[in-house]
């Protein structure tokens, strides 16, 4: 059986090291394969590999857990560029910790 994927945000994706995790982050920079993102605590993540468009701001990503502030995508999904549960997504995931 599969272990269930973990949401996470910056300060819990270090207890994952090489897993698989979701983060929902908002985009700030793409260049070259990599997109500069902030995570709903407010930390600065880098998300490599990713092969479908990115659109709009904010993206929920499945990766693994490379290093304290990467992740290897495996999946995306484009949210709203009005999000407007981005905080609470981070509401959310420290009351699961």
């Amino acid at each position: 059986m599969d272990e269930p994927t973990p949401r996470v945000n910056f300060e819990t994706m270090q207890r994952y090291h090489g897993k698989k995790v979701i983060l929902c982050c908002q985009i700030n920079q793409i260049d070259n394969g990599y997109v500069r993102a902030s995570t709903s605590d407010k930390g600065e993540v880098t998300i490599q590999g990713g092969s479908s468009p990115y659109e709009g701001h904010f993206i929920e990503v499945v990766g693994t857990v490379v290093n304290p502030n990467t992740i290897q995508e495996s999946e995306h999904t484009n949210l709203s560029d009005n999000f407007s549960k981005f905080q609470r997504f981070n509401v959310y995931v420290d009351s699961i910790y």
